[in-house]
């Protein structure tokens, strides 16, 4: 059996793990957000691809980076550990944006996707999971567990606000390969941080033998993954299918796991899982449908389209903290203790960031383009609705996953915001926005914010009826 090579849990501790873990996050999500901001745009300007594939292809990439969680979990939990696992996608990573940043075809922009995917997998789940067996083996109550999640949170927000101000910048003053160029400097930064970082943090590492054997299989999975990555970005249709193929191995997995836990624990999961999907399809919105109406619709005479993104991380960065001792408070006081209450709430609050854009697009005179209030006063809610899910799912995750499936279960978690992502873009390929017309622009965006709140309402709705279910058996 594996075992961590001291049990060492002290505040002095914690702060070495969370910097660590919260700094390798910044570098993930600052190259994360480079690429999501600016890959629409690259697509439709830099290769003449259509809109509606454009988008496909967007939701393809945001599936395949959170599907590989479960590559990254699957190496972690078998052959490497956490850490050591996070490292190795440092490496990839540099790579992965070495090729974006130079490449003259589609065949090195679709060999630095497949890479910045997998390298995406092998850090972001399994910082997660070495963060939550930290706590595990910590006397900290789970409160204090949420807010070293909300610190870890906001480090991955801090990533994608600069990368958010910064990519759009970078490409209109210098163009997209300096914006991806950025991201692979930033790449090599997370690479020496997490190999000086493997001494400071050396006692909470798992004992593992890294012998060639273990680095043959790590091998082969990574070339036979990267190889069928590669695949699906030269055929999206194919996407659909992986995306299925995910969904049909997490459910292998949960199924595997009720050997350790309880048929009803993995079915509530599963609740959670599943709103989850629902949360991100509506989530990734910013990056598809919406991101093109602030480009081609909204007033920037403030902010550019990717900076008016950036106002989601601003919220999470200034409020992240706040909200992890909003959390503390209230379970002191039994308010607002149980983690489907902050689903819903989440919900609640997507709902009403969505009417506030909806309300200032109807309160904009025909021709008019819309101002960049309605996004900037409604991102900051949509910041507030992540930090009631996101952060707080991952520390569900760590808390209702079976002994020896903690980074299966992130996978899991991750995946479903794939799956989400894939969803986000299909749903956004029915709603044209047009880059010179005005007003049918405004018409499409309405019906689909219209679509977007009926999802958020039943699925609210859904979380009311199933409440008492899920806090009577998730514990």
């Amino acid at each position: 059996m594996r075992t961590y090579k001291r049990d060492i849990h002290d505040a002095a501790e914690e702060k070495k793990v969370l910097t660590l873990t919260a700094l390798a996050e910044f570098a993930e999500r600052y190259g994360y957000y480079v690429v999501q901001s600016l890959l629409i745009f690259f697509l439709i300007e830099k290769f003449n691809i259509s809109q509606e594939v454009s988008a496909s292809l967007v939701g393809t990439t945001l599936a395949m980076i959170y599907i590989s969680a479960i590559v990254g979990g699957y190496i972690a939990e078998s052959l490497l550990g956490y850490y050591r696992s996070g490292l190795l996608g440092s490496f990839l990573m540099l790579v992965g944006f070495f090729l974006l940043a130079s490449t003259v075809s589609q065949t090195a922009l679709y060999l630095g996707l497949s890479l910045v995917c997998i390298s995406s997998g092998l850090i972001k789940s399994n910082m997660a999971a070495f963060i939550g067996r930290f706590y595990d083996r910590s006397s900290y109550d789970h409160t204090r567990r949420d807010f070293g999640f909300n610190v870890f949170y906001m480090g991955i927000n801090l990533g994608g606000f600069l990368g958010l101000v910064l990519a759009m910048s970078l490409k209109d003053h210098f163009g997209y390969d300096a914006a991806f160029y950025s991201s692979l400097v930033v790449s090599f930064g997370m690479l020496i941080l997490l190999s000086v970082g493997y001494k400071i943090i050396d006692k909470h590492l798992l004992d593992v033998t890294i012998n060639l054997s273990v680095i043959l299989k790590v091998t082969v999975i990574l070339f036979v993954y990267i190889t069928l990555l590669f695949f699906i970005f030269q055929f999206p249709e194919v996407a659909n299918f992986s995306v299925l193929g995910s969904l049909f191995v997490s459910l292998i997995i949960l199924f595997i796991s009720v050997r350790k836990s309880s048929f009803t624990k993995v079915f509530v999961a599963m609740i959670f899982f599943g709103l989850s999907i629902i949360y991100w399809a509506l989530y990734f919105q910013m990056f598809i449908s919406l991101l093109l109406f602030t480009e081609y619709t909204v007033k920037q005479y403030l902010l550019n389209s990717s900076q008016i993104l950036s106002v989601v991380s601003v919220t999470i960065l200034l409020f992240a903290v706040v909200m992890g001792k909003l959390w503390i408070y209230l379970g002191r006081r039994n308010l607002m203790t149980n983690d489907i209450d902050k689903f819903n709430m989440a919900f609640v609050i997507m709902i009403l960031s969505f009417l506030i854009i909806e309300i200032f697009i109807y309160a904009t005179p025909g021709v008019d383009k819309v101002s960049p209030f309605a996004f900037i006063i409604g991102y900051f809610f949509i910041g507030i609705s992540e930090l009631c899910i996101s952060a707080i799912g991952l520390s569900l995750v760590t808390k209702i996953a079976p002994k020896g499936f903690v980074a299966l279960y992130m996978g899991i978690w991750l995946i479903t915001l794939g799956i989400g992502g894939k969803l986000g873009g299909l749903l956004s390929s029915y709603f044209y926005v047009p880059e010179s017309n005005v007003v049918l622009a405004k018409a499409n965006i309405s019906d689909a914010l219209d679509t977007f709140v009926v999802i958020a309402v039943l699925t609210s709705l859904f979380i009311v009826l199933v409440r008492k279910y899920v806090n009577r058996n998730a514990t």
